[in-house]
């Protein structure tokens, strides 16, 4: 929905005018739609926004926005989308509206409930309200994290931004990379989002599912407003009636999704989530009753195409185009796009990662056609069980405390028939004796004293990564233990690991192009159900996501909704890209920049990956590529916070 920052200045520094409207502008592509700004001159706190107008888009519906009198300004990122439901319970108990806009029934929902007002919510967010009778500041952010929330605090000043790069722009703010998070990124990227630590120093972030409250006196308390083991749920006992519930969530899930005041659209990959999702969207527009305040233009499907190659999934894509009728946007992806906006794409992206062109394109085209916002299938792998991994944490599970031969049976058939990484799935089915030689390896390790190995040295670095240990999931080991290896799996990829990183990475490509992206499969009440499910009800009889097949027959197409080979974005620092990118890995590889790098082996990384080029190994070459992306970040930083600095 937008960019927002927040500046308190507890040490009674007024806050200046010319830096703070930088601030917030530098959000400008996740708000092109307009801008405002707050500001209690009194305290001094001041409150900005970058808008994407997408609820109520008249000016009513701008923020910053004041209720009670003025009691209450808020800034905030994101939809409430059960924003009719709230409204219409606060109208019935005497509350008045003077805009059509999800974020007045917020306020009002604040004043009535205080924080327990976000137990009430659907839907995703960043948020701050300002309550100028008490002169406190509170900062939420929504269950899973869907929307980002970064912020700075040192007792003598608060400072909150949608981004990272956003904090370049205050000239007191020191731009210093955390050499421990860069290791960390550079070895294993995929558990940065879920950390409090960010890539700069000094700054945090709040986790999914957590508040903080800042109060005059410069106290900062920080909170855990949510937690998905405390809000499991009694599901029905036959696997039909599952399955039905299941089809009630996710069709009001993406209803509910449709509300929109402007055009919305769908990034189709042709896989089983996605196609879901804009299947769905068919299936309701044609036979639901309920379409309050739903987009009138939402019949169109935003498609990546990789042309000879193996994970082009057109054709799929094709089928689901076909059985909804909607109009089909195709942006056919070459190696040559990345290097043509590298500068561009990874200072939008501004994390270490592995950073996908083709989504990037396709949010570009749906802003290029109008289409502000998209509704994908986001989290349906990690929901359900989606990726060989969990499998394989499944198959441990049949066989503990005693091997079930059935169930073995038909999971190593579905790990053997997934077709998605076939050469693990080959040589990583999980065995009794497998699990015997784990543990006494596992209990050697213990008895020698020896650390992780996600703290082992890597020779390409001189830091080592920051072990992984998140707060609220440290706070959550001791009820996982209790549970199976499959839904710890799913609760970590969901939580901590995979769909953090997911999210965040889909939210910086698409809000680069001014696109809201919505994901039907983190509804919460979807959620919850869906972890309150047995495990087989998700994984078994031959397929992964077993519940969201057999929920949606008659409403996807058949062939899709069987289909078990599963596609995936190509890499572009593996074969697809590096035949076409040679000379610019090797020439920065070579770089004096590169080399002298305090963080990493410059010349020892140069050479591994010249070597790695004369025999194909592209996942060297993949390595290699991501340390260049870390100094082309940290550079890249830095000059654009000169730049902006020298304006002031």
């Amino acid at each position: 929905m937008c960019g927002i920052t927040g500046l308190w200045n507890l040490n009674g520094e007024l806050v200046e005018p010319r830096m703070f409207d930088m601030f917030t502008d530098s959000l400008a592509h996740r708000g092109p739609d307009g801008r405002g700004v707050y500001v209690d001159t009194q305290v001094p706190l001041a409150l900005g926004q970058r808008r994407l107008a997408i609820i109520d888009t008249s000016e009513l519906g701008r923020q910053p926005m004041s209720y009670a009198d003025g009691r209450y300004w808020i800034v905030y990122n994101g939809e409430i989308y059960n924003f009719l439901e709230l409204r219409a319970d606060l109208l019935a108990m005497g509350y008045q509206f003077t805009t059509d806009s999800d974020t007045e029934v917020i306020l009002a929902a604040y004043d009535r409930w205080g924080e327990d007002c976000l137990l009430r919510f659907n839907g995703m967010w960043a948020m701050a309200i300002w309550d100028c009778r008490k002169k406190q500041l509170f900062v939420s952010r929504d269950r899973f994290g869907v929307k980002p929330m970064h912020y700075f605090y040192n007792g003598e000043r608060f400072a909150f931004a949608s981004e990272m790069k956003a904090f370049l722009t205050l000239d007191w703010f020191p731009v210093e990379f955390d050499e421990e998070m860069i290791a960390t990124a550079l070895t294993h990227y995929y558990l940065v989002e879920g950390m409090e630590r960010c890539l700069l120093k000094r700054l945090h972030r709040l986790h999914g599912g957590h508040c903080l409250t800042v109060r005059a006196d410069g106290s900062l308390v920080t909170k855990r407003w949510w937690n998905t083991l405390d809000h499991l749920t009694e599901v029905p006992r036959k696997y039909d009636d599952q399955a039905e519930r299941f089809r009630e969530l996710f069709l009001d899930a993406c209803r509910i999704r449709m509300r929109s005041d402007v055009a919305i659209g769908t990034a189709l990959s042709g896989g089983l989530d996605s196609s879901s999702v804009l299947s769905a969207m068919w299936h309701i527009h044609h036979s639901s009753g309920n379409l309050e305040r739903s987009a009138v233009d939402w019949q169109r499907a935003f498609t990546a195409t990789y042309p000879g190659t193996p994970e082009d999934e057109r054709k799929y894509a094709e089928e689901v185009i076909a059985h909804t009728g909607v109009q089909a946007v195709y942006s056919e992806i070459e190696p040559a796009l990345m290097l043509r906006h590298y500068d561009d794409i990874l200072f939008q992206f501004e994390e270490l990662s592995d950073i996908h062109v083709g989504p990037w394109q396709v949010y570009k085209a749906q802003r290029e056609n109008n289409v502000i916002v998209s509704i994908d299938g986001h989290g349906g792998d990690e929901l359900l069980g989606g990726y060989y991994y969990h499998v394989q944490a499944a198959l441990r599970d049949a066989l503990k405390p005693f091997p079930h031969l059935w169930r073995y049976s038909d999971l190593k058939q579905t790990l053997l028939s997934l077709d998605l990484f076939p050469h693990e799935a080959d040589y990583n089915v999980p065995t009794f004796s497998s699990l015997l030689t784990e543990k006494i390896e596992a209990l050697r390790w213990k008895m020698r004293g020896n650390k992780s190995t996600l703290n082992s040295s890597n020779p390409w670095l001189n830091y080592y990564p920051v072990p992984f240990s998140p707060k609220p999931l440290e706070a959550d080991r001791f009820r996982l233990r209790k549970r199976s290896q499959f839904f710890e799996k799913l609760y970590l990829s969901f939580h901590y690991i995979d769909l953090p990183t997911n999210l965040r990475d889909f939210d910086r490509l698409s809000m680069a192009h001014g696109v809201e992206v919505r994901a039907p499969f983190l509804d919460w009440r979807l959620v919850t159900y869906s972890f309150s499910l047995p495990s087989d009800s998700k994984m078994g009889h031959g397929f992964t996501k077993r519940i969201l097949r057999d929920a949606m027959r008659g409403v996807l197409p058949e062939s899709i909704r069987i289909r078990r080979n599963k596609g995936g974005f190509v890499n572009p620092a593996g074969a697809w890209l590096a035949n076409h990118a040679e000379s610019f890995i090797m020439d920065w590889l070579s770089s004096e920049q590169f080399i002298n790098s305090s963080i990493w082996h410059g010349r020892q990384i140069q050479q591994d990956v010249g070597g790695a080029f004369h025999i194909h190994n592209y996942h060297v070459i993949q390595r290699g590529w991501l340390y260049l992306q870390a100094m082309h970040l940290m550079r890249l930083f830095r000059e654009r916070a000169t730049a902006s600095r020298t304006l002031i």
